[in-house]
């Protein structure tokens, strides 16, 4: 519309000005205008710089092909109520690192929407985004498109944005100002949450009622929304899952301790991670999942560990900080910036052993993610260096944990050094075995190189996670099929966005050992164009299986009396230095 617009007025601008000048300066006797040119052709008008015209949330992108994003025809073939169930069903929270580039590839790469969208589609993509932790890419895709800011979808992605911010006088104007879609329970819950910031607590716990009726309150929201409403704090902080739950929490100013992160979005603990005014503590276990789901760049987690202003003797004395309090997100702290402070080469023996501790220590998932970022240039600078066995497999590890498995072999080959397999110690012998089993699940040439030098054969059983299933994200399996059949039609119809959907929807509803929902994911993730990230989902999930399957159970009804400290530890110390079960085999004489 513009564009014809542009040519209309520019039209009428060459035609009318001709017609003006002759009225005005046409002499009497019938020459030439004054002022005109005897001779001489007149001078065509500059071309004007067109500028392209706005699309909708849904077509409009971020990632061109050479940035990561996919080719702009992602979309074509796919159906819009097939997208569209698969964004309600996207991860708010990637189950790592890989599935969240993943998703944020998809998602921020431009492409025409399917065909008959409308714009609540592009709406729901953008709540997604705001919600997996992007939300200022958010923010500008519906800046630069002609999303339209009154419709609800669109108006709840802002609205995220703004909640996450700390900005919950904007999200309530927001809500103030919406026209339609006031009923939905985002919008409901959020008027709750500015009835209270208002004051108004007769409306508030009329909402509050209304919610309970409708049975829409989810998670600690009943315990977060009834302290709004009678202004007593609750006996327990209940954890943060969305939004909406952050925004009732800084409003109640209630302490949040790292280990109520467990079922927040990755929007929610990226915010929690800049937010000065959260504990120390609870910000650096915030950023270290937010990492692990994709959601926080390595620079942004590596300022935030520099910036915190910690006791000299705390850097003098790292080890001993880091061994008297290994369970503290502080002690990652520590160490990082006790070994930043290790910059000369007398240093280097002392920095691998700082960098080895803080591995060690990392017992979960996304505190072993995090540390093996935070120090991957420290690590490949130590290569080269003779270290002991114990922390060359720590390295390789964390090499293969930033998808380098080139480098994890050269630490795996350390390990055995010049007398092989043999040479070691019967539990170095199996740390080789089991993190060259891990290793094929990264790199299956790599592993074999290192499995010839030690002399043993890789067992070509399944990814050699060894780990039982656990609960799954859902137990629909109407929705799980439905899953399975918009992945089989977007291979088939070959329609990458679909395709890489389908992956981020089954790794969000079924278990993460579930082997068929493995084989859907990778061959979604191939059938997206993700090949190269295909091999980091399972390796992640391997990888993750190794601490869910040293993480203590959960206890029965009634408590269960814990176990001795020095089995707690010796399960920790296996979770830091080894991999999985062991899946290699001697290698057979010939």
């Amino acid at each position: 519309m513009r564009k014809a617009l542009k040519a209309v007025v520019c039209a009428l601008c060459l035609g009318a000005a001709p017609a003006a000048t002759a009225q005005t300066a046409a002499p009497a006797s019938g020459g030439p205008p004054a002022g005109a040119e005897a001779a001489g052709p007149v001078a065509p008008p500059e071309a004007v710089e067109e500028t392209p015209l706005a699309k909708d949330a849904f077509s409009t992108g971020l990632l061109s092909v050479g940035d990561g994003g996919l080719a702009a025809g992602l979309w074509k073939g796919a159906d819009p109520e097939t997208v569209r169930f698969l964004l309600d069903h996207a991860p708010a929270r990637p189950a790592g690192p890989a599935l969240g580039s993943a998703l944020r590839r998809i998602l921020l790469s431009s492409g025409d929407a399917p065909t008959g969208a409308k714009p609540a589609l592009g709406g729901l993509k953008l709540v997604v985004l705001a919600r997996a932790g992007f939300a200022d890419e958010a923010r500008t895709i519906a800046s630069l498109s002609n999303a339209p800011r009154s419709e609800p979808t669109v108006a709840e992605a802002l609205a995220t944005a703004d909640l996450l911010d700390g900005a919950t006088a904007d999200a309530c104007r927001r809500n103030a100002d919406l026209a339609s879609g006031r009923a939905e329970p985002f919008w409901v819950k959020l008027r709750l949450v500015c009835y209270a910031l208002a004051g108004q607590r007769d409306a508030a716990d009329l909402t509050f009622s209304l919610l309970r009726d409708q049975g829409v309150l989810t998670g600690g929201e009943a315990a977060l929304f009834s302290a709004l409403v009678t202004g007593a704090p609750p006996k327990a902080t209940p954890a943060p899952q969305t939004a909406i739950d952050l925004a009732a929490l800084r409003q109640l100013r209630l302490p949040l301790a790292p280990g109520l992160l467990g079922s927040a979005d990755a929007g929610v603990l990226k915010a929690i991670a800049n937010d000065a005014n959260f504990d120390p503590a609870t910000r650096v276990a915030a950023a270290e999942s937010a990492l692990a789901a994709g959601a926080m760049k390595p620079g942004d987690l590596q300022v935030l560990f520099a910036g915190f202003k910690l006791d000299l003797t705390d850097l003098s004395s790292a080890a001993e900080k880091a061994n008297a309090r290994p369970d503290d997100p502080m002690s990652d702290v520590i160490l990082y910036q006790a070994v930043q402070q290790m910059t000369a080469p007398e240093f280097l023996r002392d920095k691998a052993e700082r960098i080895a501790e803080a591995l060690t220590i990392a017992d979960s998932f996304p505190r072993a993610y995090a540390a093996a970022v935070l120090y991957s240039e420290d690590i490949v600078s130590l290569e080269g260096a003779v270290l002991p066995a114990r922390e060359a497999a720590r390295f390789a590890v964390a090499r293969m944990a930033v998808g380098d498995g080139d480098g994890a072999a050269r630490w795996l080959f350390a390990m055995l050094g010049s007398g092989g397999l043999k040479a070691l110690d019967q539990p170095l012998a199996m740390d080789v075995i089991a993190l060259t089993n891990l290793l094929a699940v990264l790199d299956p040439i790599s592993a074999r190189a290192v499995a010839e030098a030690a002399g043993v054969s890789l067992d070509e059983q399944e990814g050699g996670n060894g780990a039982p299933p656990a609960p799954g994200g859902g137990d629909d399996g109407r929705a799980i099929a439905r899953i399975v059949d918009a992945a089989f039609d977007a291979a088939i119809g070959d329609v990458p966005g679909q395709a890489g959907l389908a992956a981020l929807a089954m790794s969000d509803e079924t278990a993460p050992a579930d082997p068929v929902a493995a084989a859907v994911i990778s061959q979604s993730l191939r059938a997206a164009g993700f090949n190269e990230l295909r091999r980091r989902v399972e390796f992640e999930s391997a990888w993750r299986a190794r601490f869910a399957a040293i993480a203590p159970a959960a206890p029965p009804a009634p408590p269960a009396a814990p176990g001795p400290e020095p089995a707690a530890r010796a399960q920790k110390a296996e979770a830091a230095s080894g991999g999985p079960t062991p899946r290699l085999k001697p290698k057979p004489k010939r």
